[in-house]
């Protein structure tokens, strides 16, 4: 006789319909009951299929009707190998309200004592190293703060560090540190913001023409600042090319830059000749409290033939026209200089050595009631040379040579012997028998002091007056009396260096943009030169310009129309949804393959979508974002199969 079977308990029918697949303990902890009678009702197989097991919180809902709290989680269990604590949702949750709240070590220890508590196991822990697995596992990261940007993503947004940690520095934008980075109020760093001023459209850095205007200190934002330079503006920006302060930076117009740089080069005042005097009466002071005696040959050489001034008003007009050099002279501590035992010293040689090299010409030294000085300046130089005296064959030189370095005439050199202030030599063996030389170094000295009026330059050179004038443009010469050595060597430089083309000249040339010719040489299809006399001087020698005319003729024959399908590299990375680089990497391997078009490299859709379905099917970022295309057509980005 069969028994009737048992009517199922409560909580027996609610394990029977809902407890398919669903961990044990939990059922345990829901139903309250042992885990045991749990396994044993489930082994009969008499549990409902499931699509997919109920979690803890679904399975606490429908028995109590309510959702779970913290406290009514089971205490987590050790999973795995390693014997590690399993993340429940309610630690996890704790760990995402963390995140950019606090560190990553402190997190780790308020989830140490929670799980301690928890698990009542005094040696449970959880690592910084499993709260960052962790906490990429949900897709977060610890660089993401709350209420807030960082100050690395603050700089991003602006294009500088320099300016945010100095305006942090000074206290104008308010930071807090979570663990360890400094994080800037979303509201604070709007209101920084609001208060940087924008140059006008137009208008250009004034710093960027101090070079060309021959000034090496920060003079020019000194003078904008007392209002002596027209249209020039203080500005705070962001975002914008070259440097800037926490203090800001000037701005001019450009028609201001080119009047400026125009008067420069015609020798015309400045805005703030005459009108700038508060350093000019300071140096005025510092002058006539260290005026040099009369017999200091570099102070009347300075002055002229005029003396020196009587007031500051004849000072300031003729101050300001003073080499640099010369005005560090006027307010320096007079002293003679140093005694012939003072240099010896300096140079570790005898004293005969040094009055050898004054003998010579080679060392100048003055007499100051009668003993012999030599200037700093001058001993100084005289041991950079390794302290020649003169006597060697290469401190000679022939009248020919002394003409063609130097771009003295005969009649001129000799009248600068027969003055006495040219030594000569007369060789006395072999071939040097009866030639006469002079010393080298006094020629430098001469022709420094003496300079080349422009005429003479032009005609030393060998060119027209015009012409050279046009080169001095390109050496960037300060205008004054008498054009020093060093210009016209640099003149004659440039005029021996060969001029090729510069890029807007190419360009041009070759009926191209700019844009392709900076391109070619990026790739190597040509080479950039630069100027020996003048290094920011670009250009492109005949063969590069050659070789650029040759692809640009081989291109124009080959010339193909490419469809809408062919993405130049930019637009193949956005269909990709990659990066540049990434897309770059993907063409230099030639999948997708590349055709060259106008000197643009192209990639075919289709070859682009190929290869970004393999790329989407791998990536293991969970915050990567796939393209539109490719979530229409249901393929799952980070998995190898389709959406159901």
């Amino acid at each position: 006789m069969k028994m009737a079977p048992r009517k199922l308990l409560h909580w027996e029918e609610f394990v029977v319909a809902n407890g398919e697949k669903a961990h044990a303990y939990e059922l345990a902890a829901v139903i309250g009951r042992p885990v045991d009678d749990i396994q044993r009702l489930r082994s009969n197989g008499v549990c409902a299929r499931l699509t997919k097991p109920k979690t803890f919180d679904e399975l606490f809902t429908l028995w109590h009707g309510r959702a779970p709290t913290d406290d009514d989680w089971p205490a987590p269990r050790k999973m795995g190998a390693n014997g590690a604590y399993e993340w429940q949702p309610p630690e996890v949750a704790m760990l995402a309200s963390l995140v950019g709240q606090v560190s990553q070590d402190e997190i780790a220890e308020v989830l140490t004592a929670r799980l301690q508590e928890k698990t009542g196991d005094s040696q449970a822990e959880r690592t910084p190293n499993s709260v960052q697995t962790r906490t990429n596992l949900i897709g977060l990261q610890t660089t993401d703060v709350i209420g807030g940007l960082t100050t690395a993503q603050a700089a991003r947004e602006i294009g500088s560090f320099a300016i945010v940690n100095q305006t942090i520095a000074k206290g104008d934008l308010p930071t807090r540190r979570v663990g360890r980075l400094h994080v800037i109020p979303y509201e604070a760093w709007q209101k920084w913001k609001a208060t940087r001023v924008f140059p006008p459209a137009g208008h250009i850095q004034l710093s960027t023409i101090r070079d060309a205007l021959g000034i090496r200190s920060d003079k020019l934002s000194e003078y904008a600042r007392m209002g002596l330079i027209p249209t020039a503006i203080r500005c705070n920006p962001y975002g914008t090319k070259g440097p800037s302060t926490q203090f800001g930076t000037w701005w001019i117009s450009k028609e201001t830059s080119a009047k400026l740089l125009a008067d420069r080069r015609a020798g015309c005042p400045m805005p703030w000749h005459g009108r700038y005097t508060d350093n000019l009466r300071t140096t005025f002071k510092l002058w006539e409290m260290r005026k040099h005696p009369k017999s200091c040959s570099t102070c009347a050489e300075i002055w002229g033939e005029q003396g020196a001034p009587k007031n500051f008003e004849e000072y300031s007009a003729r101050y300001l026209a003073i080499a640099h050099g010369a005005k560090r002279h006027l307010t320096r501590p007079w002293s003679p200089g140093l005694t012939l035992r003072e240099v010896a010293i300096q140079a570790e040689r005898s004293i005969g050595v040094v009055r050898t090299a004054i003998e010579n010409g080679v060392l100048a030294a003055t007499t100051e009631k009668g003993r012999r000085y030599v200037s700093r300046t001058d001993a100084t130089r005289w041991c950079a040379r390794h302290c020649p005296t003169g006597e060697g064959p290469k401190s000679w030189i022939a009248l020919k040579t002394a003409c063609d370095l130097y771009f003295f005439t005969i009649r001129e050199l000799r009248a600068l012997v027969d003055a006495g202030d040219l030594k000569t030599k007369t060789g006395t063996n072999g071939a040097a028998r009866g030639v006469v030389y002079v010393s080298r170094h006094q020629c430098g000295q001469l022709r420094e002091k003496i300079g080349f009026t422009e005429e003479q330059a032009a005609r030393r050179l060998g060119i027209t007056v015009a012409r050279f004038k046009y080169f001095l443009e390109g050496v960037h010469w300060r205008k004054a009396d008498k054009i020093p050595l060093v210009t016209l060597q640099a003149v004659r430089k440039r005029m021996d260096s060969r001029h090729g083309y510069t890029i807007e000249e190419a360009a041009s040339a070759l009926n191209k943009t700019e844009q392709w010719v900076r391109e070619q040489i990026k790739e190597g299809a040509a080479r950039i030169s630069r100027a020996k006399w003048d290094r920011r001087r670009i250009y492109l020698t005949e063969p590069m310009f050659q070789r650029l005319r040759e692809k640009a003729e081989a291109k124009a024959a080959n010339h193909e129309q490419l469809s809408a399908e062919w993405l130049t590299l930019s637009e193949a990375a956005m269909e990709a949804g990659v990066s540049l680089a990434t897309m770059n990497a993907w063409g230099l391997k030639g999948d997708p393959p590349p055709r060259e078009s106008k000197g643009v490299r192209h990639y075919h859709r289709a070859a682009v979508r190929a290869r970004a379905r393999k790329y989407w099917q791998s990536i293991r970022f969970h915050r990567a974002t796939p393209p539109e295309w490719l979530v229409a057509s249901g393929i799952d980005a980070g998995s190898n199969r389709s959406k159901p």
